[in-house]
């Protein structure tokens, strides 16, 4: 047991050496592997706290007993192993702080109180040797490194679950509150915003930045984090944020991680429709077009959202069951406002089948309407009449409806009116001084109405206890964005010979400009797209929407490839690396694009070797042209290749070089993306090639892993 107990005593101060060097050493230069130690660190560290823990009833039994021969050799080898395990968990603590993304306020007290535990339950060895008739000093230090332990997990505790994890009285917040739109509401702030702080911002705040991104605000989150922008503007197919949530769920790099809560469909697609128009914190939900995509996927979310009421009550008693059941059809609900609530809500459906009978019938339960909703029904003026004898109607829907609006003033009989929705009306300024004199009345929607702005600022005048909504009234002067253009299979990249590239139908005076050689495309000079046109080898295509009268649309890129000839069999003379083994050759002419998102799937990779294959052609193909499908992922070590060759003969045992290409390496850090490598031969039969691709050997010196070896990636190879 000694000597045991002094290899231990050994290598506790080794390890404690190597603690207070990495307490000073910048460790962020280390290897990744060694990095990846630290996520043991979450993993480990509930073992000293629990062995802490049972020290102190432990040694209480021991200064109670007399007879503790025994136990005591035991208590002391537990002493020495509760030293080892803090002090590694403190070893491995600092690895994974080196990877960044925490606040340095909570980390600093987290790291120098995890420092204290480990020192000091290594002083409790001596302590306890040199107090052994003293209990007093035995009990302070071991008390000392109880709070030490206590407050280094509290502190611990709000880095990886947030600001007040150990508080008595937290509250639970609801998952995603959606507030109220109003006219100033944007889509960032009332929809964007919500889902972020629910979904994300625990690992993504001003204290924790995991990956260095912060999402708190749209001012930082725009700047992005160690991985580069959060979003591309108008292009969410290239934002990384809309990556990560596509990524799948068992990839480490899937956001929101697996085991916390998921974004629903809804939402993401919430995200990329923001994206694709823009990404524009200052755009109002009100001035989005009703048939504008993301306005309609924000008013589902809306809808969805569960809204916090407070259920009013009301003197007048229920309406009978049987009434109810005898006048709901599938044309017409009548609901309860609310659970055990006497209140109804009348709401009609399919408007080939409104009859205004059906509003008449509904007098036998006048008594117990609130709320009607007319919404886009051929209703007349005759329907207000008869919604002026609900006699604790508050609110009525008429948007959409034929009514004129010339006999509004019979609704001043209606004491609790609060709300009238007239958008999208014939209504006009004449007839609101009838509403106005509704004295019970809060709020009326004039949206998409005559009424002119100047008409609305009278009337606000007039009866300024009255919120008159006029809704979004665009600038005459103001120019607004056109969406991009989309094509009509946005996931295909490999086009047979005679297929065609389509793009979806666009709005009436809309035409796409596009180029196939990669430069940006003008609204002048481009080509029109009239009708589908054939891919031509590798196609860079960029296209832009443009019409008189607005702003022409952000430019999408994408890029294509023909089928070329197929070879006979490919032979994988070096293998690739065993993590990115894809699918073997068959990888190389499957006709199935990897994407630089998801690098798992589809690719081959190679670091210590180069990527070399051979291609056979048993009839013999005068091949002109090669091309090597590649990515560049710079946080990935993936660099473009460094030296392509490419050699042809008739068999392995008779080549001679045709080409040998250097490709250009980056200056700097950018964001992920396919390199295609088109590299033109001397036409001429040969029945086998060759072909390698080198990784960079040492990556440059602005690269975050300078010195270390580079990756080459490969996904497809086509033959012209």
């Amino acid at each position: 047991m000694s000597r045991h107990l002094i290899v231990l005593s050994n290598l506790l101060i080794v390890l404690q050496v190597f603690l207070l060097l990495f307490c000073f050493l910048d460790l962020s230069v280390l290897p990744q592997i060694v990095l990846f130690v630290g996520r043991f660190h979450p993993v480990v560290l509930h073992l000293p706290i629990t062995l802490i823990i049972l020290m102190v009833p432990f040694s209480v039994y021991l200064q109670r007993r007399t007879d503790t021969d025994g136990l005591t050799g035991i208590f002391d080898l537990m002493l020495h192993y509760i030293a080892l395990i803090s002090t590694l968990t403190a070893l491995a603590g600092f690895l994974l702080a080196a990877d960044g993304g925490y606040d340095q306020e909570s980390l600093l007290f987290h790291k120098w109180l995890g420092v204290a535990v480990a020192f000091s339950t290594h002083a409790l060895v001596y302590i306890r040797k040199a107090f052994l008739q003293n209990a007093m000093v035995w009990n302070i230090a071991m008390s000392t490194t109880l709070i030490a332990m206590v407050a280094g997990s509290h502190f611990g505790g709000n880095l990886t679950h947030g600001e007040g994890f150990f508080a008595f009285n937290k509250e639970n917040k609801p998952t995603i509150t959606i507030l109220a739109f109003t006219e100033k509401t944007t889509v960032y702030q009332g929809a964007v915003q919500p889902i972020l702080e629910a979904k994300c911002m625990t690992c993504h705040n001003d204290k924790k930045m995991k990956g260095g991104l912060n999402l708190s605000s749209f001012q930082v989150a725009a700047k992005g984090g160690k991985s580069g922008a959060a979003w591309v503007s108008g292009d969410p197919d290239k934002s990384l944020m809309i990556e990560r949530m596509l990524l799948d769920m068992d990839d480490q790099k899937h956001m929101p991680p697996k085991g916390k809560a998921q974004l629903s469909s809804a939402e993401i697609l919430l995200f990329k429709e923001w994206i694709r128009a823009g990404a524009n914190p200052t755009k109002t939900y009100h001035s989005l077009a009703d048939t504008d995509t993301l306005k309609t996927i924000v008013s589902s979310i809306i809808n969805a959202a569960p809204a916090v009421k407070t259920t009013k009550t009301y003197s007048f008693s229920a309406a009978s069951a049987s009434t109810i059941e005898q006048l709901n059809s599938p044309f017409m609900r009548i609901l309860p406002l609310a659970s055990n609530s006497p209140a109804l809500s009348v709401k009609f459906y399919l408007k080939e089948k409104y009859d205004l009978n059906m509003l008449k019938e509904c007098k036998s339960i006048s008594e117990q309407v609130v709320e009607v909703n007319l919404s886009n029904m051929p209703a007349d003026d005759k329907a207000i009449e008869v919604l002026s004898s609900f006699e604790n109607i508050e609110r009525i829907n008429l948007n959409g409806t034929a009514i004129s609006g010339k006999n509004l003033g019979v609704l001043k009989s209606n004491k609790h009116l609060e709300q009238v929705s007239l958008a999208s009306t014939a209504v006009g300024f004449a007839m609101l001084d009838a509403l106005g004199a509704i004295t019970s009345l809060k709020k009326v929607f004039l949206w998409n109405t005559s009424l002119t702005a100047p008409e609305i600022d009278a009337i606000r005048k007039k009866f300024p206890k009255i919120n008159w909504d006029l809704g979004y009234i665009p600038d005459k002067n103001e120019l607004l964005k056109l969406t991009v253009p989309r094509l009509l299979d946005a996931d295909k990249r490999i086009y047979s010979p005679g297929e065609l590239i389509a793009f979806k139908p666009q709005m009436a005076g809309v035409q796409i400009r596009y180029t196939i050689d990669g430069s940006n495309p003008d609204s002048l000079t481009s080509l029109l797209y009239t009708k589908p046109f054939p891919v031509i080898g590798m196609m860079k295509l960029r296209s832009i929407s443009v019409s008189p009268g607005w702003k022409t649309s952000d430019t999408t890129d994408n890029t294509f490839f023909l089928k070329g000839f197929k070879p006979d069999s490919i032979r994988m003379i070096n293998e690739a690396d065993k993590q990115y083994k894809g699918l073997g050759a068959f990888t190389l002419t499957d006709l199935v694009k990897g994407t630089p998102g998801n690098l798992n799937v589809n690719w081959l990779g190679y670091r210590d070797n180069s990527f070399k294959i051979g291609a056979y052609f048993s009839k013999g193909e005068a091949i002109e042209q090669i091309l090597l499908s590649t990515v560049e992922h710079i946080d990935g070590y993936i660099m473009p290749a460094k030296k392509i060759i490419i050699k042809g003969g008739d068999s392995p045992q008779s080549m001679k070089l045709l080409k040998t290409i250097v490709p250009e390496q980056p200056k700097e850090k950018r964001r992920r993306r396919l390199i295609p490598f088109v590299i033109p031969l001397e036409k001429k039969q040969y029945k086998y090639f060759e072909i390698e691709a080198f990784p960079v050997n040492v990556l440059p010196k602005w690269h975050p892993g300078k010195g270390d070896k580079g990756w080459v990636f490969v996904d497809e190879l086509f033959f012209y």
